[in-house]
């Protein structure tokens, strides 16, 4: 039987709780001071949303990713109930129609530079898109997208140029933007496929990352469709955070929808096969704060587990949390946000 509960909290084992508490741990990162409260200006900032701000569904599948991949069917049966949940709707079909219609140039952005074991797997991708398909937006309105060709090749996608039909290319291989576009200390091209757009689902795993500390919704969808992200590393939680909150950016991200088949915890955000953990589920949320909060919490627990200092002892925190909480792009406050689990049970029979 399926179970449903909202939690609170990413279910902690004593020894890790303890670990996590000894440590000092994520809690002054990831909330605000104890009289924070609903009425907080930056959860009222925030703009009308499906769900509303601070929702994040979990779905979670044993042997999703019994395997080095995840089940194509697994796949599909989460990507559509994390969405119905999110959406509160009960047919799958018309929980999407909440977040994109058929006349939507609909673009799905996904994170390669993990290679084949730790990018956002083509398996939940596509399910991703076959649901955007069912939902009635046409193939030739339905874009792949990422920055580098050679990375999505290495994440076991194949370039696909045809008009007609879904494409999936690399962003880098076409225009920018003619101009630089400044958002804080940040400065950017941004991608022309991407502004082709006018609907993007974001699909990112979820992985450590060497400079912001954590890499999942909110760098995928500011660093990853700019040219030269380089050039903001010097201040990439501030530039994050500032990306983020540009029009062309938010406006676009109709849903986040993340590929937690498996956890890269450490040595991020290149594959580090000794801190890749199974996960085995699927995310989905209109709040890519509250997302990059509860997927921090998870990195350190795995962290805490495996005797790995936290993110704020070995200097990468990911301060952009609290910015973009400022800035009224989302809630990160873990007090203040809503995680709604769904376990389903193992999958049975042959794979697809």
């Amino acid at each position: 039987m399926k179970r449903e509960k909202n939690d609170n909290d990413v279910t902690l084992t004593r020894r890790a709780a303890l670990k996590l508490a000894a440590a000092g741990t994520a809690a002054g990162l990831l909330g605000l001071s104890s009289s924070d409260a609903l009425g907080d200006p930056a959860r009222a900032a925030v703009s009308k949303t499906v769900s509303g701000p601070g929702h994040v569904v979990k779905v979670h599948m044993p042997g999703m990713r019994a395997g080095a991949f995840p089940d194509p069917r697994a796949s599909r049966i989460m990507v559509d109930r994390a969405v119905s949940t999110l959406a509160r709707e009960t047919d799958a079909s018309r929980a999407w129609s909440r977040f994109i219609s058929p006349t939507d140039r609909v673009g799905i952005k996904v994170n390669c530079l993990g290679t084949k074991m730790a990018s956002s797997m083509v398996e939940v991708v596509y399910a991703v898109a076959d649901a955007v398909r069912d939902a009635g937006v046409p193939d030739s309105n339905i874009l792949i997208l990422d920055m580098f060709a050679s990375n999505m090749m290495g994440g076991r996608y194949t370039q696909a140029t045809n008009p007609n039909k879904m494409r999936v290319l690399a962003h880098k291989d076409h225009r920018y933007h003619k101009s630089w576009i400044h958002a804080g200390p940040a400065r950017v091209k941004l991608s022309s496929l991407f502004l082709w757009t006018t609907a993007i689902i974001n699909v990112p795993p979820i992985k450590d990352h060497d400079l912001a500390g954590v890499t999942c919704t909110m760098k995928n969808m500011t660093f990853g469709v700019c040219e030269k992200p380089h050039v903001n590393h010097g201040t990439i939680n501030e530039s994050i955070a500032h990306l983020y909150a540009l029009d062309e950016i938010r406006s676009r991200v109709k849903l986040n929808i993340i590929d937690g088949s498996a956890v890269l915890y450490n040595g991020g955000p290149k594959y580090n096969r000794a801190a890749h953990a199974p996960h085995e589920c699927i995310y989905a949320t209109e709040d890519p704060v509250a997302m990059d909060a509860v997927a921090f919490e998870l990195i350190e627990l795995l962290r805490a587990e495996n005797g790995l200092r936290t993110l704020a002892d070995v200097r990468r925190p990911p301060r952009y949390l609290e910015l973009a909480q400022d800035m009224g792009l989302g809630i990160t406050n873990r007090k203040m946000i809503h995680l709604q689990t769904v376990d389903l049970p193992r999958l049975t029979g042959p794979s697809a």
